[in-house]
């Protein structure tokens, strides 16, 4: 038999055999939980050796059980990241591990498969990319939510975690907005009329922590990955809409079963672009100058994708790798990085009574 020569994009016409692991299950179980999710996010949560986990995870690939793509670049490719996009594997996880699948979750698949991501990247389909990488910010939050959980000794527990087709559907309605022209200005204003918007949050997720009062354990935050592409104006009606959907309606509570939601957290790009969207909820049409906005809290992706350069070399002459800090320290996620628009922090696990700290202008 001719050996075969593994290729890292295209799959080996006689895929290897041999049995279903206790680890590929639980690599199965990461991917169909995130959707999209990196080797080195999977190396983690699937915990034990490293080396193994990479050598799991290409077998799967090679059997069909998963897919993968790697975004092209021009020495090289990025990292893999890894999804699901047909039945087996949800078969395996039902038959071995009792896991019980809804027909959003079916749909979902379906769609993965007929998009075929994996070719998308080889060609560089602009909107699939975009798709894609919007999916990895809120893969990435995700990840630091669970990892910072498992890392809190049992101070914080991760209770539920929803998004996609979970979450869609919802609206709220809201006063219309008409714009006058006045001496060469636009002024805006609400109108008698209304209009329905969607509050269709990138995730919602709820936090315990044990050693509060039973009354005040839960806290349930809406989740929005802001990759600076959306202008102003759509900005501004998402802002809008959560904060009638929420502070004025009180829909949540029959929407998504939840209640108080203690923020609307925001990730966005940079400093600047966090900075105009707190200008945003400020606004008159939104919260209003006025008003304490405790609703919307707002951090930057950057605290989480920089290279984390800290710890002991395993040689003196050999440099660190380098990993990412949200890969290295996930707990980050817990630390008071989160900024309201008048300028003071707040962590997750913050209680409402809490005075935070004010941010250095």
């Amino acid at each position: 038999m001719a050996n075969h020569v593994f290729s890292k994009f295209i799959r080996p016409e006689n895929a290897p055999g041999g049995p279903i692991t206790d680890r590929d299950l639980d690599i199965i179980d990461a991917v169909l939980r995130y959707r999209f999710i990196s080797a080195a996010q999977l190396v983690r949560l699937a915990h034990g050796n490293e080396d193994v986990t990479h050598r799991r995870l290409r077998r799967l690939w090679e059997r069909g059980l998963v897919n993968r793509w790697a975004f092209p670049g021009i020495r090289r490719h990025s990292e893999f990241y890894y999804y699901l996009d047909n039945r087996e594997p949800l078969t395996l996880l039902a038959e071995r591990r009792s896991w019980e699948f809804d027909d959003q979750m079916l749909e979902e698949i379906k769609g993965h498969r007929e998009k075929d991501y994996a070719a998308a990247a080889l060609r560089g389909q602009h909107m699939q990319l975009g798709f894609l990488q919007h999916s990895l910010v809120i893969s990435r939050m995700h990840f630091m939510v669970e990892m910072a959980c498992r890392k809190s000794a049992g101070k914080a527990v991760l209770e539920t975690w929803a998004q996609g087709g979970q979450l869609a559907g919802r609206k709220a309605a809201v006063p219309r907005v008409r714009s006058d022209r006045q001496g060469g200005q636009t002024f805006w204003r609400e109108t008698n009329e209304t209009e329905r918007l969607p509050v269709e949050p990138d995730a919602l997720f709820t936090l315990r922590f044990p050693n509060r009062r039973q009354d005040q354990q839960l806290a349930h935050f809406f989740y929005e990955a802001d990759r600076g592409t959306m202008n102003s104006t759509d900005m501004m009606k998402k802002f809008r809409a959560y904060y009638h959907f929420i502070k004025k309606q009180q829909a949540h509570r029959q929407a998504f079963g939840i209640h108080p939601v203690r923020a609307v957290l925001t990730e966005t790009t940079n400093e600047v672009r966090a900075k105009k969207l707190m200008t945003l909820v400020n606004h008159p049409l939104v919260c209003g100058p006025d008003k304490r906005v405790g609703l919307f809290w707002f951090t930057i992706s950057t605290l989480f994708t920089g290279d984390d350069e800290t710890g002991a070399r395993p040689q003196p002459q050999l440099p660190l790798p380098k990993v990412s800090l949200y890969i290295s320290r996930p707990e980050i996620i817990l630390d008071s990085i989160w900024a309201l628009p008048d300028r003071t922090r707040h962590a997750l696990g913050d209680t409402e009574n809490s005075a935070p700290p004010a941010i250095r202008q």
